[in-house]
Order: structure tokens, then C-alpha cells, then sequence
């Protein structure tokens, strides 16, 4: 995971603090397609890995009663994902990522959805043609191409997945390594 999270890193870097455009001519280029497949696939490795580092007895564990438990956070990196590439990258409801119940109820429920919202998500990333990525949308206020949607869910995914490291830490156990330095 570390030498794979230090490409991701590299490639989200790289994209978003050089002059290089993301577009040529009217096509999105092709190492903006491939940091987008790539910077998803790096959100999925680090959901699995927090689902599997956390133990089954603390699925529905909560620090304070105001927030949502491990397998909620989980599960809203997940829903998100999907609806947002949905929404406001293909104008589209949110697909059906199977029952939140049973989702929220195992570990296995958990990385079901998480796969099923990061294959939707990728293949989105993958397959879209340049035509519908560079069209503009509105997200929150603020009109961006499409294709940058996707660097959207990958920051939600992150702020998220920041926000139960503290479950691990007050349970006495370290987090998953972030994996990208």
C-alpha cells in the first residue's frame, strides 16, 4: 500500500499545483483520466483498510452521541461518492448500493458497499467520455467541469475518513497507515 499511495499522492500533487492543463484541444488528458481512476482506487484501499482494522465489536461504536458511529462514517464515504458522481457528474440519480441495514450490521455489509460505490465511481472516471467531463456543472455554489467531481469526492472521502481516526485512538489502536508519505 505505501508505494501505491505514494503514486496516488504524487499524481494528485502533480496535477493540481502544475501549469499543465487538464485539457488539450478539448480532450481531457490522459494522465487527468488516470489521477482520477487512480486517486479513487486509493480512496477504496483506504476505506477497506479502515473496515478491516476496525473490530466488529466497535462497527457501532460513537465517541460523543452528536456523531455518527464507525459504520456510518463508513458508509457516508461510500453513499456520497456515488451520489455526488451521480449528481453532478452525470446528471443522475444515485445508484442503488444495496441495504444500508445490512451495510451498517457487518463488516462484510460495509466493504459490499464500499466496493459497489467505488466501482460505480470508477467506472464513471473510466468510461465517461471527454465530451461529458468537460462540461461544466454546479457544485455547491460553483461552476467547475465535470471531471472535477471527482477530486470533490476524493477530499470528502479524506475529510471523512480524518474524522474516525479518533475512534481507533480512544479504543487504544492505531489507524491504518495513510500510506501516502
Amino acid at each position: 500500500m505505501r508505494g501505491r499511495g505514494a503514486v496516488w499522492l504524487g499524481l494528485v500533487v502533480a496535477t493540481l499545483v502544475t501549469a499543465a492543463p487538464a485539457t488539450a484541444q478539448g480532450r481531457l488528458t490522459p494522465e487527468t483520466r488516470a489521477m482520477l481512476i487512480e486517486t479513487l482506487e486509493g480512496d477504496r484501499e483506504l476505506t477497506l483498510a479502515m473496515i478491516d482494522s476496525m473490530p466488529s465489536r466497535l462497527l457501532r461504536y460513537r465517541p460523543t452521541p452528536d456523531v455518527r458511529d464507525f459504520a456510518q462514517q463508513i458508509e457516508h464515504v461510500g453513499q456520497t461518492a456515488a451520489a455526488v458522481v451521480a449528481r453532478f457528474a452525470l446528471d443522475a440519480r444515485p445508484p442503488a448500493l444495496g441495504d444500508g441495514e445490512t451495510a451498517l450490521a457487518t463488516k462484510a455489509g460495509l466493504r459490499q458497499l464500499t466496493d459497489a460505490a467505488f466501482d460505480y465511481c470508477i467506472r464513471q472516471a473510466r468510461e465517461l467520455p471527454d465530451s461529458v467531463l468537460l462540461l461544466p456543472t454546479r457544485l455547491f455554489g460553483r461552476e467547475i467541469p465535470r471531471w472535477r467531481v471527482f477530486l470533490y469526492v476524493h477530499s470528502h472521502d479524506l475529510w471523512t475518513l480524518g474524522q474516525v481516526v479518533p475512534y481507533f485512538r480512544m479504543n487504544g489502536m492505531a489507524p491504518p497507515a495513510f500510506g501516502a508519505f
